[in-house]
């Protein structure tokens, strides 16, 4: 049994997460599991309130109604013809999603690998993403946090915390979401400030000494002014092995007496510890009837140190050799640290009219860093030591009608984006030199879109958007030689770096995209859609270091062209929720970072357009409320890709890649989850338990085995236990409980090749108090 507010005239803040419209007086005040009605009566009898309780049926879990903005207002996920994702903030704070890499394992068809460590995630969805690592590359994902943009995956290093829910759609969006969302686009909704005083507090340690501390709290001001302060903060956990350098390449000198010899390091356990600090502010102000004006304001500061791969078969020198199956263990002589600042804002203001309604968002966003990565060898055979400076400003205006047949949207977006990059490579033991490579490179764009429903009858939506999108790109900058003891051989090897190879170079390109979609409403609980869409992914400059006048020259952009049919239903009187989508892609002019190999051992990584692809798949979802007590879900996506056209004028080259599959594509991606909710004694126990299966996944373009992810199985658990009528709660979690040996992602270098694996079995105590 379970008790319901009637006619309560004070808002329950606390009980938000169970709250929904009051079943016995039709009104929209917040109902009160039994588990809640002390705290419902305490929070009543301090505010001086009188209430009338009647008794009703309310189960445990319920299948819940989900809402999203995936196309710019809110709506049921279930009533949109996109084949989508979508965790609210149980999902994320229960599996304990804090950045890309959790939500990554947590969500099928979503690929996330490291580039750079973890400074740019590079990201696909079904197969479609790019593998370029670099700062100034163009996710082929589009992220958005309240609406607004994020260029670069050097962006998404960012924590991921008091969020509302993450939207994962899957397939070009490019008519509402533009350029670089030709996989998919990625929405994050931070929570908005709240009517009542109130918030919540969350600590937890675990296993490596991982500290993690988040919360948040709600301060109104008046009726019309709510403020939301959030904050997190990330420490230790560190789990790998640095090896030093003390017993294998300590006082080494490919030049004695000339260039300093190596340090003697000593070997460190648990290394790789977090330190990571973030908070955001947010003000929602009801100015009138009419107009909402809602100010987020948000700060990140990165502190970690720096994980790099695991080497996995020596170097070219033969001077260093790692032990065979060797995972979580860092070679390097070099310990990095990053030291990054993120800043950022946005505001959005809404005008609700009689015929339409108007919408303005703002924008800007900040990164600066400075960081090592290393080059997973006790060597110092090409070290990158980075300094880079990252701005964006976006603005969108959005004008919206809806009527008794007909939906439109209107809008235009421009966006301005610069880039200050640094790098020195140090090589003092291969190229007895140093390679600095430095450029500015600024990006300007700027689109016109729209998106028409029509109701053809009442059963028939006809839906479509279109988008015209004008960018350029400036490149200016160059590489050139370091040689403080003489010695170097980098001019001798990249010859036209010999004085400094300096030079500028722009990029323009128009693009028209959309797509067209026929839904079906079947019945009242089945939805049945087709689609055609094109996307398109920008082009642009290598962002590593230019060592051939070639290298300035741009490459183009991504096209891809998408057929999709779906379903979406919800049966069984409401306890079993299905959809799935098949698809195909027609993807040309894939950008790929295809290793070349310049002779003498030396390779350079360039980002080329080589490929000419097929991608064919199934997306599966269930979601099961088995009982009261009972629930479970699955989600499965199968992928077969295939290089189909190879562009080079080497017939071996192009020979040697068409068949091959994408990187990135697993076969089979599976995540399921159960969990069972229910009373123990006077507190509430909640358990829950969830798995993801990856098939085996090539991690480059060359499809080389030795880089190749084998398939792997990571299993996940937490039980809670606590009394919400007092607020608090106490749990356990445990990743990877199997302790699974899986790679994430590889990287190569000099013709070296590195893997980073997977965190170790992790596990730990926390403690949720909600006030």
């Amino acid at each position: 049994m379970s008790y319901v507010c009637n006619r309560v005239v004070v808002s329950i803040a606390c009980i938000e997460t169970h709250a929904r419209q009051c079943e016995a007086c039709n009104m929209a005040t917040p109902y009160v599991p039994q588990r809640h009605s002390r705290l419902a009566l305490a929070i009543a009898g301090t505010l001086g309130a009188s209430a009338v309780f009647g008794q009703v049926e309310v189960p445990w879990l319920v299948m819940e109604e989900v809402t999203v903005t995936a196309q710019k207002r809110e709506q049921s996920a279930t009533d949109i013809p996109i084949s989508m994702t979508v965790m609210g903030s149980d999902d994320l704070n229960e599996k304990r999603i804090q950045d890309f890499a959790d939500l990554s394992v947590n969500t099928s068809a979503l690929d996330i690998a490291r580039g750079n460590s973890t400074n740019n995630p590079v990201i696909a969805i079904r197969g479609i993403g790019s593998t370029d690592p670099w700062i100034n590359n163009n996710p082929s994902v589009s992220a958005f946090i309240d609406g607004v943009y994020l260029p670069f995956g050097s962006y998404l290093g960012m924590p991921l915390f008091d969020l509302e829910r993450v939207e994962v759609l899957k397939g070009p969006q490019a008519g509402l979401y533009g350029r670089n969302s030709i996989a998919g686009a990625i929405n994050f909704v931070s929570v908005e400030p709240g009517d009542a005083i109130g918030g919540h507090v969350d600590l937890s340690y675990g296993r490596y000494g991982e500290t993690t501390l988040q919360g948040a709290i709600d301060t109104p001001i008046g009726d019309s002014l709510k403020l939301r302060f959030a904050g997190f903060s990330a420490q230790g956990g560190g789990y790998i092995q640095r090896e030093g350098t003390v017993d294998s390449t300590a006082g080494f000198s490919r030049a004695p007496g000339v260039i300093p010899a190596i340090p003697s390091i000593s070997a460190k356990s648990d290394y790789g510890d977090k330190d990571v600090v973030a908070g955001r502010a947010s003000a929602l102000w009801q100015a009138s009837d009419r107009l909402t004006v809602d100010l987020r304001v948000h700060y990140a500061n990165d502190g970690s140190e720096i994980v790099n791969s695991t080497n996995l078969n020596g170097d070219p020198l033969g001077v260093f050799q790692p032990e065979q199956g060797a995972i979580h263990v860092d070679y390097d002589d070099l310990a990095g640290v990053m030291d990054a600042r993120n800043r950022g804002a946005s505001l959005e203001l809404n005008w609700e009219g009689d015929v339409f309604t108007f919408t303005s968002l703002t924008g800007v966003e900040s990164l600066s860093r400075d960081y090592s990565v290393g080059d997973f060898v006790p060597l110092r055979l090409a070290q990158p030591t980075y300094d880079e400076d990252v701005s964006s400003f976006s603005q969108e205006f959005r004008i919206s009608s809806e009527g008794d047949s007909l939906y439109w949207l209107a809008g235009l977006n421009a966006t301005r984006d610069s880039i200050d990059y640094h790098r020195s490579l140090s090589s003092w033991d291969y190229l007895l030199g140093e390679l600095i490579s430095a450029y500015d490179q600024d990006d300007e764009s700027w689109s016109v879109f729209g998106q028409v429903e029509w109701q053809l009858s009442p059963s028939l939506l006809l839906s479509g958007g279109l988008r015209y999108t004008d960018e350029e790109k400036r490149y200016e900058g160059g590489s050139w030689e370091n040689d403080p003891f003489g010695t170097s051989i980098v001019a001798a090897v990249y010859p036209e770096v010999a004085g400094g190879l300096f030079g500028e170079s722009d990029y323009d390109d128009q693009d028209v995209s959309g797509q067209l979609k026929l839904s079906w409403t079947a019945s009242d609980a089945t939805l049945v859609y087709g689609s055609v869409s094109r996307g398109f992914k920008s082009g642009g400059f290598d962002g590593s270091g230019i060592v051939e006048e070639i290298g300035f020259l741009p490459y183009n952009a991504e096209e891809l062209l998408a057929y999709e049919l779906g379903v979406k239903s919800r049966l069984l009187d409401d306890t079993l929720d299905v959809s799935a989508a098949l698809y195909y892609y027609d993807y040309s002019d894939k950008q790929v970072l295809a290793i070349l190999d310049l002779g003498n051992g030396i390779t350079e990584a360039v980002t080329q357009n080589a490929a000419v692809s097929e991608v064919m798949g199934l997306d599966l979802d269930i979601k099961y409320l088995i009982n009261e007590h009972w629930s479970a879900g699955l989600s499965a996506t199968v992928l077969d890709s295939e290089i189909t056209e190879w562009n080079s004028d080497d017939p071996a080259e192009a020979q040697a890649r068409i068949g091959n599959e994408l990187p990135g594509t697993p076969g089979t991606s599976l995540t399921g989850d159960i969990t069972w909710e229910g009373n123990a004694g006077d507190f509430d126990l909640r358990a829950s338990m969830w798995a993801t299966y990856t098939d085996s996944t090539y991690r480059d373009i060359e499809n080389t085995p030795a880089l190749q992810a084998e398939s792997y199985t990571l299993l996940n658990a937490r039980v809670s236990l606590g009394d919400p009528a007092r607020g608090w709660s106490v749990y356990l979690y445990g990743k990877n409980l199997a302790d699974e040996e899986y790679r994430s992602s590889v990287r190569t270098l000099v013709g070296m090749q590195g893997a980073y694996f997977g965190a170790p079995r992790m596990y730990g105590v926390g403690v949720n108090w909600q006030f």
